[in-house]
């Protein structure tokens, strides 16, 4: 399936040259390592209060960051590397609220305080290491999948399949109603027919489906790169790429907009032939942007997004606060991870045993449909706000916290090496292949790792946008086969 056109590949040498690897390696090591020591000497001995950890956050921060931004320094592509992008999410889901001095940390001391940032470091340090290793074999079929160009007319009806699966799980759950449809796109996020508990039936089956709309953004991009923004294929893809956004948005689940629009934005910078200031400009807006609609999702998932098109500042009704205006809050909020995993530090192994491997099997048979196996694990074997004595919410505590609950700082370890080996095989992939298809590929792996660092189930259920891409081309592979035999 050749496409008709040449198009371009532009060098990606974002890898570098191997010396150039292995310093940024080193400096990532020490620069981590450095930080992480200042940090922990500097935390307070009382660091409950908002802001305490300022200093604390800052320096982590700063070693954390110094390695990837000293790697753009010499190849500005190069901060789109899994393992600079991997070193830069703690920073954004950890670190972050910490910095803007957004909550406090009650009941908390500062022992536990330091640990939390040992595992941070850690982390990071031992996913440098794992990144620098030989990549893992890529699977025969994900080589496949993209060891071929396609034409602009199939990435356009590549594009057009994504939208109509991807939209089955709305039109279903309304009957194939577009005008219920649209109601609900306004409503607070457990209030749409296509929201489900956490146990599902056979309407799990349906959930799979959105994965190929995450799809829309990014080939909008790779159809946009060939045929100018003014193309008809272009603005209908574009169309396409916001209608699926706001259904998606509709959950309130942030990290799905984030993911969506950051694979669209890294293939985007990726695909430019040499970055100029311009780009480098529009990247900046286009993530400023991007983090004021996460605000907004924030603020407004549990009255809905028609208050923004409607009264906002009409009264909610049945128990939900009033929104008076469209930004309440002057700080940028993530989430309180950091707050959670010294919670969990705090309780295990003190309180509560080691998970071990509960944890593992939890997540690796999440693909696994309920109706096959009633009986499947519904928690890690731990429930941080069972142990807190909290009902009916759920609490977010990173990676870092997940892997400590399973084995102390030794799992942390293990999979900071896990994810550094994800990275490296992501490089692998581009260094094997530059097509469109590798560089689609790519932008969605390394995007799972940043969504990932919020929890190892993120890793896997944006893994699932990849199997989408593996299916739907290899399909139309086959037909193109089918029709030229």
């Amino acid at each position: 399936m050749q496409s008709s056109v040449t198009w371009n590949r532009f060098p990606l040498s974002i890898a570098g040259t191997p010396s150039l690897t292995w310093r940024s390696t080193l400096f990532g090591i020490i620069g981590t390592s450095m930080a992480t020591i200042i940090a922990v000497l500097l935390v307070p001995d009382d660091p409950t209060a908002p802001g305490a950890l300022f200093y604390s956050s800052l320096v982590l921060s700063t070693g954390l960051a110094v390695a990837p931004l000293a790697a753009a320094v010499r190849q500005p592509k190069a901060i789109l590397r899994g393992e600079s992008l991997l070193a830069l999410a703690p920073i954004y889901w950890l670190l972050l609220d910490l910095l803007q001095g957004v909550y406090s940390l009650d009941h908390i001391t500062a022992e536990e305080t330091r640990v939390a940032f040992i595992a941070i470091g850690l982390f990071v340090a031992v996913m440098w290491v794992g990144a620098i290793r030989r990549p893992w074999r890529i699977p025969p079929v994900l080589i496949r999948s993209v060891s071929q160009e396609f034409s602009v007319n199939t990435y356009f009806a590549l594009a057009i399949a994504c939208f109509a699966i991807g939209m089955l799980n709305f039109a279903i759950a309304c009957d194939f109603n577009v005008f219920a449809m649209v109601h609900y796109l306004g409503q607070e996020r457990w209030a749409a027919p296509w929201g489900r508990g956490q146990l599902g039936g056979w309407d799990a089956f349906l959930d799979h489906l959105q994965y190929f709309g995450y799809l829309l953004p990014i080939l909008t991009v790779v159809i946009a790169r060939r045929t100018g923004l003014r193309n008809p294929r272009t603005l209908l893809c574009l169309l396409m790429s916001v209608v699926m956004t706001l259904f998606l948005a509709q959950s309130g689940s942030r990290r799905v907009i984030g993911v969506v629009a950051g694979m669209a934005l890294v293939l985007w910078v990726l695909d430019q032939r040499q970055l100029r200031m311009k780009h480098l400009f529009t990247t900046v807006c286009a993530i400023a942007a991007l983090l004021l609609t996460l605000q907004i999702m924030l603020e407004y998932r549990n009255v809905g997004l028609g208050a923004l098109i409607g009264n906002t500042d009409a009264t909610m009704t049945s128990g939900r606060r009033e929104k008076s205006q469209v930004l309440e809050v002057q700080h940028l909020r993530v989430d309180d991870n950091f707050y959670r995993l010294c919670q969990i530090i705090q309780l295990i192994p003190r309180s509560h045993p080691y998970v071990y491997h509960k944890y593992l099997v939890y997540v690796m048979v999440r693909p696994v449909p309920r109706v096959f196996w009633p009986e499947k694990p519904v928690d890690p074997g731990f429930d941080l706000p069972t142990e807190l004595g909290v009902e009916g919410v759920s609490y977010s505590y990173s990676v870092i916290g997940e892997l400590y609950m399973s084995l102390g700082l030794l799992g942390v370890a293990l999979g900071g090496w896990f994810y550094g080996r994800v990275a490296a095989l992501a490089g692998g992939l581009l260094k094997r292949t530059t097509t469109q298809g590798a560089l689609v590929i790519y932008s969605i792996i390394v995007m799972a790792l940043f969504s990932g660092m919020r929890s190892i189930l993120e890793l896997i259920l944006v893994s699932y946008v990849v199997l989408a891409w593996v299916g739907l081309s290899q399909l139309f592979i086959k037909l193109r086969r089918a029709r030229s035999v």
